[in-house]
């Protein structure tokens, strides 16, 4: 649907003539072969030293533009998820991720155990798929504390959310609403096991201009984040020991306003 394909045929002779890349290979969905007409192209663009990929990373926005140059696109440096990671999207709705990598510094993982060679040098990638191969996926993971930190935001945020909607409120509490959604449900999401029946619960939120609908989806939400709570205290074994008398009495509030 976005041309992938083709976009990998001009990344690939754009490669080609870069000399300063080293190697560059597709992992993600094309590393894996399970890509479909809506998958994003995952880029590693490997230097062979530090110089070579500082050079490269100064005309990170011409080298994108360079391989469609004639479709519009935006781009931005991705440092919050990586250093040297630059993602572009272009206007006919493809989008690439690349990774700009020094090859003695780019250690196997498994992340890269099953990658699309568009170029190599002195075999490097394919010696480099092959250790990367061996490597064991880490398991997730929250920790007693990160989940304590999340556990004592949890309720004093919640809590604002719940009394303007009491109100009758539903635009004041919004912006606390997405700030309660980005601290707890990425990291408690991330470390709960798939196949936690608890894990429906916290798919099922939503928020609307109507307080009363989204009153009922906030005891939805706190339902949802009690059972996951409790999940991964159990399945990570974490001596967490939680105020039972204090979160019976508050559900009995909730209740109140259902």
């Amino acid at each position: 649907m976005f041309e992938q394909e083709r976009m990998i045929g001009r990344l690939q002779r754009k490669v080609a003539s870069e000399s300063d890349i080293f190697a560059c290979f597709l992992s993600g969905s094309y590393g894996r072969r399970t890509n479909d007409e809506f998958s994003d192209l995952d880029i590693a663009l490997v230097f062979a030293d530090a110089a070579a990929k500082t050079r490269a990373w100064r005309n990170r926005e011409q080298f994108a533009q360079s391989i469609m140059p004639y479709l519009a696109l935006k781009s931005f440096d991705a440092q919050h998820i990586r250093p040297f990671f630059h993602i572009a999207l272009y206007a006919n709705g493809s989008k690439l991720d690349f990774r700009y990598e020094e090859r003695h510094a780019l250690n196997p993982n498994p992340w890269d155990s099953q990658i699309r060679i568009l170029k190599d040098s002195q075999n490097w990638a394919e010696s480099f798929q092959m250790a990367s191969a061996q490597m064991i996926y880490p398991q997730p993971v929250i920790s007693k504390t990160e989940l304590i930190n999340i556990d004592r935001r949890f309720w004093i945020m919640f809590w604002d959310i719940v009394r303007q909607l009491a109100r009758g409120d539903s635009d004041r509490p919004f912006t606390i609403y997405l700030e309660l959604l980005y601290f707890t449900l990425p990291a408690l999401v991330r470390a709960l096991p798939p196949s936690d029946p608890a894990r429906k619960l916290l798919t099922q939120i939503h928020y609307e201009t109507d307080a009363k609908n989204s009153m009922q989806s906030m005891i939805t939400f706190f339902d949802g984040y009690i059972a996951v709570r409790s999940a991964l205290i159990k399945h990570y074994s974490l001596q967490i020991t939680t105020d039972t008398s204090f979160e019976f009495e508050f559900r009995k509030l909730l209740d109140r306003f259902a």
